[in-house]
């Protein structure tokens, strides 16, 4: 047993060695050079994003801080993993701030992080603080969102993941750069895109509303 202990502490220690080292906060985009060949979240604004479909590998590239050639860091995303997004990142996260989990690695002197998955990107910045809303006006900005082709849970006015997405997808697509939690360019893109909601759509909408404000009212009535 006793030869055992340190053929394990060996074995551990090997490991910690060979293992990548995982910073333990967040690396600014400027800082990310410091960091090659570790696996880190940094975070920073996306000053450029572009997209080409014609290049070989269908690249998407997110250049942090300044546009391209003058980038601190920069986010690339091949075009099978470009497909896995709800929007093309290109645009859905355009002059965002931006979180990406990864390994640094170098190309041409600028240090980068390779996307797979949507899970290592997420969006530090606030966008439309949904708790600034009532319920029952946020049970209509997400059937609004659904109506106009974003999935999200219609008749509840709870806030999640999946109506933050929708939000997103919308932004994406109405090309609005949010602008933090009160946010009045999405609010007007929405109410200008209701011309394209049907009227059977937009009947479902108010009974929703009409419904959620009885049952507000509804414990009120019975004091």
């Amino acid at each position: 047993m006793s030869r055992l202990v340190p053929a394990a502490m060996a074995a551990a220690l090997l490991f910690v060695v060979s293992a990548p080292s995982l910073a333990e906060g967040p690396v600014p985009s400027a800082e990310a050079s410091k960091h090659v060949g570790e696996t880190v979240t940094v975070c920073g604004t996306v000053a450029g994003a572009a997209h080409f479909d014609r290049l070989k590998g269908e690249p998407t590239f997110l250049n942090f801080d300044r546009p391209y050639p003058d980038q601190t860091f920069t986010v690339v995303i091949w075009g099978d993993n470009n497909r896995k997004f709800e929007s093309p990142p290109h645009r859905l996260f355009a002059h965002r701030e931006i979180c990406v989990t990864g390994t640094v690695e170098t190309y041409r002197g600028k240090p980068q992080i390779e996307v797979r998955d949507p899970s290592q990107i997420t969006v530090a910045s606030t966008r439309l603080d949904a708790d600034r809303f009532s319920y029952e006006e946020r049970v209509l900005l997400k059937a609004v969102l659904a109506a106009l082709g974003h999935p999200t849970d219609v008749g509840t006015g709870e806030w999640d993941e999946q109506a933050d997405r929708a939000l997103r997808a919308f932004q994406a697509e109405a090309g609005v750069t949010p602008e933090g939690d009160r946010d009045p360019a999405t609010l007007r893109a929405l109410a200008g895109a209701t011309d394209r909601i049907g009227p059977d759509d937009a009947r479902r909408i108010l009974r929703l509303l009409l419904v959620n404000l009885a049952q507000r009212e509804e414990p009120a009535a019975g004091k």
